[in-house]
Parts: C-alpha cells; sequence; structure tokens
C-alpha cells in the first residue's frame, strides 16, 4: 500500500524536508532506569544521572486519576518523540548525511509511539502513531490549522506540547508524560553498546539515508549504519536473478515510512536486548552509554522524579515481551501529493475507523473515555455531495441521536476526512458520535460548538452504522495479513477507504527482506 518514491515531493508550507531516524526511545524511560539500578551502581551517582536529564513542562499533559495504584505508580501513557532537528548539529560527516541546519530548520516528530505502563500487571504496550497521519493541529500551531500529525512539534519550545494536545485532541488518547530525543545521541548510544547485531536475510540500500547492507546474514552495525537503518525510508532490495552492482534496478519497499515503523519495532527490541546484556556489566561502558542517552534526553519533570521507581517496578519487562500495536491507515496523494484548503501536503494518511479505535483498545482498554451521547447533534456536508447532510442526519437519528441541524459547508478538497467537532473539554460526545461512523474518520475540537452539542463536517469516505457494531472488538486492525503493494486493492473490512484501498495492519508484519535479531 505505502509507497516509495525519491522524486515525490514533501515540501509544504514552514515544513522541513524530513529524512531523520526514528529514535528508539523506550530505553530512555524504561530500559535505561532498569539499567541504572540493576547495575548496582551507588545510589547518589543514579541520582546524579537522572537530576542531570533536561526537563520541560507541558499543560496538555492528563492526570492519571487511578485507583490502581502500586509502589506508588499508576496506568499512565508516556508519549515517545523522536525530534528530527538539525539544530546544533556541527559534526561534518553527519552534516552531509543529514542535512545543515541552515539547509532543514525547524523541527518535526519523526517517531511518535506512546509506551503505556500497567502497574498491576507489570506490563508494558507501545503505540505507533504514523506521522503522516492528517490531522487538526491546535489552536495557534504555526504550521497551519491541519497537517501532518508530526508537524505539530515544529512549534519550538512548545513542540512537544503541541504534539500532546494534537494526540489528546484529534485521536482521544491521555497522554501523561512524554519523553523527547533529538538526533545527536544516537549512534553515540549504538556505539557505546559495541554495536549491535541484527540478521539480514537480503541485501538492502538506501540512497538517501546512505544505508548498504552488502552480504546477508547476521552481523555488527555501529551507530553510522544503524542510524541510516533506522531512517531508512527509501529501502532497496536485493531479488532474485539481478546483479548485486545494479543496485539502481533492485525495487522499492513499496511501504515506506510503514515498513519503517516495522523495522524500528524490531531495532528496538534487539538494542533493548543489548543494553541488558552486553551494555551493563562495565562501568565505563555503562557510564559512556548513559552519558550518550541523558544528554539528548528532554522530558516532563513529573517522569524525571519517577524514573527509580519505574525502573525497580518494571525490572523484568524483557524486551520480547512488549506488545507493539500501529494505528491502521489509508494513503492518499499518491503519486501527485494531496491538497487541502489551498496547501499542498504530499502523502498523507488518513485514519479508518473503527479499526483505530479497536486498535487503542488492543492496546490500553481503558485508553479512551466512556463514550457519552451529546445532546444535539449538527450535520454538514463538507463534499458538495447531493443531499449528503440530509442522508447522514436521517441515518444518524436511526441510531437515536438528536440531529437539530443539516447544512452545507465549502468543501476543503476533493478527498476529505469526516471531522467530528466537540466543545473543548468534551471529547466523550464526539466519541459516542465517532462510534455511530466508519471510514476516514477524525475528531476536532472547536470553541464555537456549543457544549452537550456535536457538529459533523461529512467527508467523502464515510458511513453510518449502529454504534454497537462499532464497539465490537476485533484484537487489531482485522485488515492486511500481509504488507498491501503498491497497488490498489478491495478493502479487507466494510469500512471505505479513499479509492476502496486496502488499509494497513495494526500488527507488525515482517517482509523476507526485513532485518531481524541474530539466533
Amino acid at each position: 500500500m505505502r509507497h516509495s518514491s525519491p522524486d515525490l515531493s514533501r515540501r509544504r508550507r514552514r515544513r522541513p524536508l524530513r529524512q531523520w531516524p526514528r529514535r528508539l526511545l523506550l530505553i530512555v524511560n524504561v530500559g535505561v532506569a532498569v539499567c541504572l539500578v540493576g547495575s548496582g551502581l551507588a545510589f547518589g551517582w543514579v541520582r546524579y544521572r537522572i537530576d542531570a536529564i533536561h526537563t520541560v513542562g507541558a499543560s496538555h499533559l492528563s492526570g492519571t486519576g487511578s485507583s490502581d495504584v502500586v509502589d506508588g505508580l499508576a496506568p499512565e501513557n508516556i508519549l515517545l518523540i523522536g525530534n528530527e532537528t538539525r539544530a546544533g548539529l556541527t559534526n561534518p560527516n553527519q552534516i552531509k548525511q543529514f542535512g545543515s541546519p541552515q539547509q532543514l530548520s525547524g523541527s518535526l516528530s519523526d517517531v511518535i509511539m506512546i509506551l503505556h505502563l500497567d502497574p498491576v500487571k507489570r506490563s508494558a504496550s507501545i503505540l505507533s502513531v504514523p506521522r503522516d497521519l492528517f490531522v487538526p493541529m491546535p489552536a495557534g500551531s504555526p504550521v497551519g490549522a491541519y497537517n501532518k500529525i508530526d508537524a505539530a512539534l515544529n512549534d519550538g519550545a512548545k513542540g512537544p506540547d503541541n504534539l500532546i494536545a494534537a494526540i489528546t485532541d484529534d485521536l482521544g488518547i491521555p497522554i501523561n508524560h512524554y519523553v523527547e530525543v533529538n538526533f545527536d545521541g544516537f549512534e553515540k548510544t549504538v556505539d557505546a553498546l559495541g554495536g549491535i547485531r541484527m540478521d539480514f536475510p537480503e541485501r538492502l540500500y538506501d540512497a538517501y539515508s546512505l544505508l548498504g547492507i552488502s552480504h546477508t546474514g547476521c552481523q555488527l552495525l555501529g551507530g553510522a549504519q544503524a542510524l541510516a537503518l533506522v531512517r531508512s525510508r527509501h529501502l532497496q532490495y536485493d531479488p532474485p536473478n539481478v546483479p548485486v552492482e545494479d543496485r539502481a534496478n533492485w525495487p522499492y519497499d513499496p511501504e515506506s515510512d510503514l515498513a519503517r515503523i516495522v523495522r524500528d519495532h524490531i531495532f528496538m527490541r534487539v538494542l533493548i536486548k543489548t543494553a541488558e546484556s552486553q551494555g551493563l556489566g562495565n562501568p565505563l561502558k555503562l557510564n559512556s552509554f548513559l552519558s550518550a542517552v541523558t544528554d539528548q534526553v528532554t522530558m516532563d519533570p513529573g517522569l524525571r522524579s519517577q524514573l527509580i521507581n519505574l525502573a525497580v517496578h518494571y525490572r523484568r519487562i524483557g524486551a520480547g515481551s512488549i506488545p507493539e500495536t500501529t494505528l491502521p491507515v489509508t494513503v492518499v496523494g499518491y503519486p501527485s501529493g494531496y491538497t487541502f484548503d489551498g496547501n499542498e501536503e504530499g502523502q498523507v494518511d488518513f485514519p479508518v475507523q473503527p479499526a483505530d479505535n479497536r486498535a487503542i483498545d488492543a492496546w490500553d482498554g481503558q485508553a479512551l473515555p466512556r463514550a457519552v451521547d451529546p445532546r444535539a447533534v449538527q450535520v454538514y456536508n463538507s463534499v458538495g455531495t447531493v443531499n449528503l447532510a440530509a442522508t447522514t442526519g436521517t441515518a444518524l437519528t436511526r441510531t437515536g441521536l438528536r440531529v437539530t441541524t443539516e447544512g452545507d459547508v465549502a468543501a476543503p478538497s476533493t478527498v476529505t476526512e469526516t471531522m467530528i467537532k466537540y466543545h473543548p473539554g468534551q471529547v466523550t460526545r464526539a466519541l459516542a458520535v465517532m462510534k455511530r461512523f466508519k471510514g476516514a474518520i477524525m475528531l476536532q475540537p472547536d470553541g464555537g460548538v456549543h457544549r452537550g452539542t456535536v457538529a459533523v463536517d461529512v467527508g467523502t469516505t464515510e458511513a453510518v452504522t449502529s454504534p454497537r457494531s462499532s464497539q465490537a472488538r476485533a484484537g487489531g486492525s482485522g485488515s492486511a495479513t500481509t504488507r498491501p503493494g503498491p497497488a490498489k486493492a478491495p478493502a479487507s473490512t466494510a469500512s471505505p477507504t479513499p479509492g476502496g484501498v486496502q488499509a494497513s495492519s495494526a500488527k507488525d508484519q515482517l517482509t523476507p527482506y526485513d532485518p531481524r535479531p541474530c539466533g
């Protein structure tokens, strides 16, 4: 489904080009802390290292509000942000590989993962949010009213808080803490561990990230090569019957960013296992490792204050026991790009409901708040289809909602998501309406919507369904079982998708050429 084209422009007003690695951040708030405590080093030195972590508060963080407290810890969601900024980059080799701060300014979140920790079960799970997901931006965002979700980070010092707001407002997921890591420490972190070992079934190449895997099998990757692997989004692989030296004719991985999420999940497990098994016995190596990580980390003060508690409580979590889920999406705008409200956005991802909420529920069954029916619903046709507002309003009325208004609004694009708008702070009302829809559905807070009311701007790819059937759990996306290729295919669920393309899977699906752990 995901297409990889080196020539596809991704420029947008105030958006820097994006070619940065996904930072594998779980080691920061769990793995690294576990290593600190488990190493038996003096508590004072551990405290010193933790206190050196830079902190910045975020006003849109949610309180835990749970009674399931164990060892002073409640269930919580920690947003893991990989910041692709080039700011401060001075190494000539890195500038050659990734671009200079002068050429590529601003910040985008190259990785967006949410780590859920359950202290009762002593378990962890990860939800990945595709960075191209097209969403409304928080009010006052410098990148415009709508953009890809990664652009929410491009707001200077307020970037993490802006991204937290976008996730909470548009997806309904509360965020309790966050960790942000920039590029500079990645290579040093891998090198401080002595490199990581991965098994490559096929030779791989990426002209953009400078990845070059010239032979197959298990091999040691240093920091620079590991960085090239995790940032690869134009991956080519060696097919049968094509000369090795003829790399220009090697086929591309058709999924680009979505495929990279899969590879990042694998790399993260290998990195954590390496940190646990190799990087901690030698105090000098441990000190080098921690310096590389903690010097490049920013988090909220509340998370920093509980790192040791987290380390002790979750010390038995193994890298292979952490389930990973990715929000299902469909790609819009290949190959010419997507235009919304006059702005060229490049390729974007549209949500897929109810698959997305089912994936969220599989990741954390308590993440989304309980839906509450609104007092009234207003329905607007935002695509110009004749009688769309009236037919949608009639269908919603049959599900038990009170529809008070039907009308038309300007169409921002030929293909649009359905926006379910709610009064700020009343996302539960919007979730109740969302349960009546399937297709490309997105939430959006709007101060112009009255309390207790929900307004629906009906898009091009939606259908009204029974709220009971929408709430049925299906353990993941229930869609693809293998990676969809570049050709359009019939949707494998009843949810309508743009052009009928197949939605991506919520579960990682390895291809024969994907690298994997050794042994």
